[in-house]
């Protein structure tokens, strides 16, 4: 029942993820349009036109997903796909590890505890070479997760590929930090 991400790759021009935090309150969605765009979890209810969409979970929200017209990947381990319906054509699942570790098989995610951390994976093997983060705020509660990113910067310095966050105040330290309006200017320029 696991499938695989595989073609369009995304290495022609910049990658937008949205994540869902705070920082998303000033970002018109609309000036991304001209870059990939992926939606993580339930943002793609506000972003219908995304390349695709990721997630470890949609917070009940999968029956809503088949009626999505863009791909969704979604992270499942093999436990929780036991005796699960089969999806709509619109969605793949990918096998979920858990763990803050990066996979070479294109079938296959590390979760990190939490769907951005996964994300960044599905533009590892979309071949993405521009990456620009928004909504990964990781501030409070959720800080504990942002040290989890770090793992990928061996594999991003390697393959020379750019992730930058678009939020300056983000607990993620290990990605360049830029203002807003300078991520919408990137992922605008079309330029992977």
């Amino acid at each position: 029942m696991y499938g695989k991400i595989n073609k369009p790759f995304w290495d022609d021009k910049p990658v937008a993820v949205i994540g869902g935090g705070p920082s998303l309150l000033d970002l018109n969605y609309e000036e991304l349009r001209g870059a990939h765009v992926l939606a993580v979890r339930t943002s793609i209810f506000d972003i219908p036109w995304a390349d695709a969409a990721f997630g470890l979970d949609f917070n009940g929200s999968q029956d809503k997903l088949a009626s999505v017209q863009s791909r969704v990947y979604l992270a499942e381990r093999e436990d929780q796909l036991a005796g699960a319906m089969p999806p709509s054509k619109n969605i793949t699942y990918l096998k979920r590890l858990d763990g803050q570790g990066l996979s070479d098989d294109p079938g296959v995610i590390y979760g990190g505890g939490c769907s951005d951390f996964g994300a960044m994976q599905i533009c590892i093997h979309k071949r993405a070479k521009q990456i620009v983060l928004f909504g990964f705020d990781y501030e409070g509660r959720w800080s504990a997760w942002a040290e989890h990113f770090r793992v990928y910067v061996p594999y991003l310095t390697a393959h020379g590929i750019n992730v930058v966050n678009a939020c300056p105040s983000s607990a993620i330290g290990c990605f360049q930090k830029v203002a807003l309006r300078d991520g919408i200017a990137i992922c605008a320029s079309g330029r992977a």
